[in-house]
């Protein structure tokens, strides 16, 4: 369930050209050197940056020497190892560059970005086989921008295989820019088709566990620039932390945000060609991680590491804690002088239990109950099943302890997105905390007490973090709503939907609002203001869309917050009931039906055939 800018899904990508499709091997060509973007490529002086280009085939090694590798096409320096990403240009604003570009590939290529900004996209430099090109260019106006190249005359989203990872970042900073920032250029190395592809995420041409450890100082404000130049969207996911999305731009042109028209956020979609930059404040020590929220981009690459199959029940040397891959960095957050690492103390006034158990070979395969001292006694527990955990109900600023209990035959964990609390209960196992004390999994039997203060209130998500897609589809997640002091959840004015992916029998893997691929018409009011959650947990559904209709029409709602952060008040407004929400991501909306009538909030993909339709019956009023 992957978004591919792809014209022809499913057909197998065919090179024209002899010298390309040669199977053999060359173990000659130079290998590639993973770019950290830390070093601006060329010479800078007197206003004027002289720089030189080659495009040269070479040996790419995503992990390290020992593991596998690709034959790639790669930018590099004159006289230099070709680089993943591609060297970077920086210079100031005013900047006068002079550029040179050998292509020494067998084939034709087009180069595009390498011009003033903001630019054209028609802009493009055409390089035959041996041929030298020279360009002069004004840098233009301050951004976070790319250049890229492809052999097969493919747009940006339909490039594959060697071409794929030809592209590098293009800086221009304004006037007074601190350049103690970081840039990740996001990789995806792919070939094959959509049903049956062969791919490998990085960040900065490495991939997970091989990627750079950031270390970060408690308290201290931090600069990034993401790129997103791959064949396909991503949903990036920050733990433990909000981060303010500062500007975003198309790779041509650049936006910065002024401050009023910033959003908070913990996970934020990058589309196919686009960057953002982002801006936040390590205030808790400890390791945290950086990563696409897409099971596919998180997980090691089968075209590195085939697949093992699942043991049938869990023993010890199953133990999978670490196998994450791909589009992931890891934080580390070293604590300042006046503030070490510790855990949150214990003595919480609100204590509740999280229970997963299971059904073999049944479907829901996973059923989870969360026994909490505060629901109203004689509720009913005994819920439609499916693919759906209960409600976590906390309030903003109470001590809270969820003690996770895992009753199933294989091992756990439970990451808390969204939530603002200490890297040890933050639950990725094995990483998160720090080296004197890391999260332990949660073995079968077993339970992992999670502490955690809510400093703010809103829509959040507990979901698996063990890398096991099988869990994340079975429905080993759930809603985390946090409440105001005071405040009582009222479902009758208060409705959340999650959105997932599950395998739904007899069906196979279908999209599901609340654990249904055909939810039950819900019956509301006209005339009430209903505030409605979504929460999209599905597996790799990065553009997921959302829309509320009435009549085949959409409505007017308005957006109040996201990922749990409350929009500002400048921000608020109406608008048409039409969204985007990348997996990872939540939404709070505000709607009030002005007639009695049937009102249908729609879920789909743009390359996935069904929609899933949650009809809403708005009596008349009250």
């Amino acid at each position: 369930m992957r978004h591919w800018t792809l014209v022809g899904i499913g057909l197998v990508f065919l090179f024209c050209n002899a010298a390309f499709a040669q199977s053999v091997e060359n173990s000659a060509l130079p290998a590639v050197v993973a770019n950290d973007n830390r070093t601006p490529a060329g010479q800078l002086d007197n206003g004027v940056l002289e720089l030189r280009l080659t495009l040269k085939e070479a040996r790419w090694y995503p992990e390290d020497v020992n593991g596998g590798h690709r034959d790639v096409f790669a930018f590099g320096e004159e006289g230099r190892a070709p680089q993943i990403s591609g060297p970077l240009i920086r210079v100031p604003q005013g900047t006068k560059i002079h550029a040179s570009i050998r292509n020494t590939l067998p084939l034709t290529a087009k180069v595009h970005g390498l011009h003033s900004h903001p630019g054209d996209a028609n802009d493009v430099v055409t390089l035959s086989p041996g041929e030298t090109r020279q360009l002069q260019f004004a840098a233009g106006d301050p951004g976070t921008y790319f250049y890229w190249a492809s052999t097969s005359a493919k747009p940006l989203g339909e490039r594959m295989d060697k071409e794929t990872l030809l592209s590098g970042a293009f800086i221009v900073d304004a006037p007074g820019t601190k350049l103690d920032d970081r840039i990740f250029v996001l990789g995806l190395w792919w070939k094959g088709s959509l049903e049956n592809p062969e791919e490998i995420p990085s960040i900065n041409g490495k991939t997970w566990p091989n990627t750079e450890r950031l270390t970060l100082n408690q308290g201290e404000s931090t600069h990034w620039r993401v790129i997103n130049p791959t064949v396909s969207d991503h949903g990036m996911h920050l733990h433990g932390f909000f981060f303010s999305v500062d500007g975003e731009g198309d790779g041509e042109r650049f936006e910065q945000y002024a401050v009023e028209q910033r959003r908070l956020a913990v996970t934020e979609h990058i589309d196919v060609g686009h960057t953002f930059d982002m801006t936040w404040t390590p205030d808790r020590a400890g390791n945290w991680l950086f990563h696409c929220h897409m099971t596919s981009h998180m997980t090691p690459s089968e075209s590195l590491h085939p697949k093992e199959p699942q043991p049938a029940a869990y023993s010890p040397e199953h133990e999978k804690s670490m196998s994450m891959g791909g589009l992931v960095i890891g934080i580390i957050v070293l604590p300042n002088s006046t503030a070490a690492l510790h855990l949150a103390p214990t003595g919480a006034t609100h204590k509740l239990q999280l229970v997963i158990s299971e059904n073999p070979e049944k479907i829901p395969l996973y059923n989870l109950e969360v026994n909490d001292p505060r629901e109203p006694a004689g509720t009913d527990k005994k819920k439609k099943q499916s693919l759906l955990g209960p409600p976590i109900i906390l309030t903003r600023g109470e001590p809270a302890e969820i003690e996770v209990k895992n009753s199933t035959s294989n091992p756990t964990a439970i990451h808390w997105h969204g939530m603002e609390l200490e890297s040890y209960y933050d639950g990725v196992a094995g990483w998160t905390g720090s080296g004197q004390q890391t999260s332990p999994p949660i073995p079968p039997g077993t339970s992992f007490v999670a502490r955690m203060t809510p400093p703010r209130a809103g829509t959040f998500i507990y979901h698996t973090h063990w890398h096991d897609e099988g869990q994340l589809l079975n429905g080993v997640y759930g809603p985390l709503i946090v409440l105001e002091p005071g405040e009582k959840y009222d479902p009758e004015h208060d409705r959340t939907f999650v959105f997932s992916m599950g395998k739904y029998a007899p069906y196979g893997f279908l999209l599901l609002i609340n654990g249904h691929p055909e939810p039950d018409p819900i019956s509301l009011h006209a005339g009430n203001r209903y505030r409605m959650r979504f929460i999209n947990i599905t597996d790799n559904a990065a553009d997921l869309r959302v829309r509320l209709t009435s009549e085949d029409m959409p409505v007017q709602w308005k957006v109040i917050a996201k990922d749990g952060a409350a929009l500002r008040t400048g921000q608020l407004k109406y608008s048409v009931a039409d969204m985007g929400i990348t997996v990872g991501e939540t939404y709070d909306v505000e709607y009030e039906a002005d007639k009695a009538g049937l009102t249908d909030l729609q879920i789909w993909e743009p390359f996935f055939p069904s929609v899933v339709t949650q009809p809403l019956q708005f009596m008349p009023a009250n």
